[in-house]
């Protein structure tokens, strides 16, 4: 029935009378054997009886498409570079969203581009393999490798904006939706039912006389032919040409030959009147241009989209009046900006013809200015030394700092976003011993091949200090509070999986500080050592050194638990006791979680046997701050009187500003600004007593700033947008300034 009912459609259709197609001289020859007078099935046998007999040259996967590839792909307005598809922009820092990249630059590393199947070699039936359909230049076309696994053989679903991994399948973007469309055409007409579009993409064949889905019409008609689709086909229709098939993608030539085959709206006819249609028509002008998400280096640019006659074809971003970037949605992320400095962006539209909008008014962006955090030692690996190479082996080399590191099971050739990396696959790396001990440490990590994720130990002095995750996404992991003084030896080891390959870039440590300068005491727990002939998971007394190398005491404590991989001391039926000092207290700041079963409840907070406040507790991690304790001279801390006797509670960095008689009035005012929920989810309260502006300021551990508001009330932030970890809260009025540590989870 469905057969019927279409060939009674096309024939309706056919007598309202399609618009003219008839080729235009320079391709009469070519398609002389084809009647353009049919519709449907009939023109689809005659257009794959041309396109098989004009592909005379079937290219080799390995490297006949490679450098088929070098040429009909090359950007037109840089040829040392191939545009890869589903790519979208090359300024906003990471190469899996680049949209071109150096021709050479091609292989199997992160970083580089290799061969996308448009149609995925396993969705054929049969597979595709590696000739013959499979090694189709016209099919086949340049994507970054990231970018490339992501699609995976995801099958084609709709979509809007740049590429991405739809809830069903992949969407290939706005810029390259009609490429992919008229590429699958190709495909079925080339290769018949071995390459059926109902296997590659998600819609119905309901309305077409064969396995042809409504999808791939619709983004033919959506997203029309491109001048750099038209380069491509006309290489490989040129049989001079070195690594040309022969054959031509009709498709490309006129995309109204979809229309005349399968039905549904109409697509653009490049051959109405035996001449290419004559735009001349410019898109509207872009609005509402804005930026926002402005760090030292980089702001996002947002405007709202042209129209066209047509269709808009790209947006034009220009730089202080001078032209930038290509941007192919209505946002780009500008990067590699000057921290500090003032810049005027504007944007305009075009189209496929190269119709130019207006362009709009500049929109002023002004990049903070950067935070620089000291370290102690860092490396780059830009120095590591030696032939190229793909096997693991032992490797030594100098560092930025001048001192010897070593890696073993290691190779030397894989970058992360084009910096170099050293790649670990069942080996080590550790660094040359250090004096100045350490703080806290920072360090990148990509699984580069194939794998899954895990992470490295990370260890000090030959004690595990956290674990350093990998996958195979760049992340950037921060340890804190190691708080290690004098001679430190670092060193990543114990991988979870030997078969992982793992490259790690940007590793640095701050070095140990013996005091904060916002505190007068702090105790991380980090020395807790074992107890002669008591298990460290026994509940005992407990005696240790703690960071300001004075004598802590806990009763009824175990030391063998950890809070997000940093050291903690756990209290059962017990009371924690700290150092007597001189300096007085003026607030005091503790972690606490309850760990195993139990409930919830408060320790008292103790100063010179006087309860000062309560330290609440429960099974999700608390850092609690008691306000205004205020007590001069010698003191002595004690956190005892837990609510139950059987609640096993876990506290971790523990510390007390000095008491200030002369605490002035604004540091009282920035203390007296609530903060929460503090670790933070989503939402980030900020309570502000006195509507005076305030600037609030969220730096990473990197001291990149990620959320810079001026407010004058009570506001709420979101960060939803921020990864899990740590970071700085800054809060400054007038001259005075406060911060806090904020934790994402």
């Amino acid at each position: 029935m469905k057969h019927f009912y279409i060939s009674f459609l096309l024939l309706f259709t056919s007598l309202l009378g399609f618009a003219q197609i008839t080729p235009p001289d320079d391709l009469q020859s070519y398609y002389n054997t084809v009647n353009f007078t049919k519709t449907g099935v009939e023109l689809k046998a005659d257009l794959t009886a041309v396109t098989t007999a004009k592909h005379v040259n079937e290219l080799t996967y390995t490297p006949g498409v490679w450098e088929a590839l070098k040429v009909t792909d090359l950007d037109p307005t840089d040829s040392d570079k191939v545009i890869l598809v589903y790519g979208y922009d090359d300024t906003d820092g990471s190469t899996s969203t680049d949209r071109t990249r150096d021709k050479n630059s091609n292989g199997g590393s992160t970083g580089q581009w290799n061969r996308e199947h448009i149609y995925p070699k396993s969705l054929g039936t049969p597979n595709l393999g590696e000739s013959g359909p499979g090694s189709d230049a016209l099919m086949l076309r340049p994507s970054d490798i990231a970018r490339n696994s992501d699609r995976g053989n995801l099958k084609f679903a709709d979509g809007t904006g740049t590429s991405f991994a739809t809830t069903d399948g992949w969407y290939p973007g706005d810029e390259w939706k009609g490429d992919c469309a008229r590429i699958i055409m190709y495909m079925y007409v080339r290769y018949g039912e071995q390459c059926l579009p109902s296997n590659v993409g998600f819609g119905s064949s309901a309305s077409t006389p064969d396995e042809m889905i409504d999808l791939f019409l619709e983004w033919n008609v959506e997203d029309p032919v491109s001048d750099f689709e038209k380069q491509r086909n006309a290489y490989h229709g040129d049989t001079s040409n070195t690594y040309a098939q022969g054959n031509r993608n009709p498709f490309i030539d006129n995309p109204y030959l979809a229309t005349v085959i399968w039905g549904g709206d109409a697509a653009q006819n490049l051959w109405d009147g035996n001449t290419a249609e004559d735009d001349t028509e410019a898109p509207t002008m872009p609005t509402d241009l804005a930026s926002s998400d402005i760090t030292a280096t980089s702001t996002t640019l947002t405007w709202t989209a042209s129209t066209d006659n047509v269709a808009v074809a790209s947006y034009n971003v220009y730089l202080d009046g001078t032209f930038l970037v290509k941007a192919y949605t209505n946002s780009i992320t500008i990067s590699d900006l000057v921290p500090g400095t003032t810049y005027a962006f504007s944007i305009s539209a075009e189209d496929a013809s190269s119709n130019v909008s207006a362009t709009t008014a500049a929109v002023s962006v002004t990049t903070s200015e950067e935070t620089v955090f000291d370290y102690c030692t860092s490396e780059s690996f830009e120095n590591i030394s030696g032939d190229i190479n793909t096997y693991y082996d032992e490797v030594t080399w100098n560092g930025d700092n001048d001192f010897a590191w070593s890696a073993t099971d290691a190779r030397i050739d894989q970058t992360i976003d084009t910096s170099k990396a050293i790649c670990i696959r069942d080996g080590i790396l550790t660094a040359e011993e250090t004096s100045g001990g350490i703080g806290s440490l920072t360090v990148t990590t990509l699984r580069v091949f194939s794998g899954g994720s895990g992470t490295f130990d990370l260890v000090v002095n030959g004690t595990k200090v956290g674990e350093i995750p990998y996958s195979e996404y760049a992340e950037t992991t921060t340890i804190e509070n190691i708080n290690i003084a004098g001679d430190v030896t670092i060193v990543l080891n114990n991988k979870t999986t030997s078969s992982d390959r793992i490259a790690i870039d940007d590793l640095s440590w701050t070095c140990y500080e013996n005091s904060n300068s916002d505190f007068c005491t702090e105790e991380t727990f980090t020395n807790l050592t074992s107890t002669q002939d008591v298990n460290d998971s026994q509940y005992a007394d407990r005696t240790w050194t703690g960071d300001n190398g004075l004598t802590w005491n806990a009763t009824g404590a175990r030391i063998d638990l950890s809070n997000n991989s940093s050291k903690v001391i756990t209290i059962r039926n017990g009371v924690l006791t700290a150092p007597e000092t001189s300096e007085g207290i003026g607030s005091l700041t503790v972690t606490t979680i309850r760990t195993f079963s139990g409930g919830s409840g408060t320790f008292d907070l103790v100063v010179n046997g006087t309860v000062v406040g309560q330290i609440p507790y429960s099974d999700e991690e608390q850092i609690t701050t008691i306000e205004d304790i205020n007590v001069s001279g010698n003191v002595s801390v004690t956190l005892n009187n837990i609510s139950s006797t059987s609640d096993r509670v876990m506290i971790d960095d523990l510390k007390w500003t000095c008491y200030d008689a002369a605490l002035s009035v604004e540091e009282n005012t920035l203390s007296s600004i609530k903060v929460y929920p503090n670790p933070v989810n989503s939402t980030l309260n900020i309570a502000l007593p006195n509507g005076e502006a305030t600037q609030i300021s969220i730096y990473n551990m990197l001291g990149k700033l990620v959320i810079s508001e001026m407010i004058q009330a009570n506001t709420s932030i979101d960060t939803k947008n921020l990864q899990s970890g740590v970071y700085i809260l800054r809060m400054t009025q007038d001259d005075a300034t406060i911060s806090k540590k904020l934790i994402k989870n």
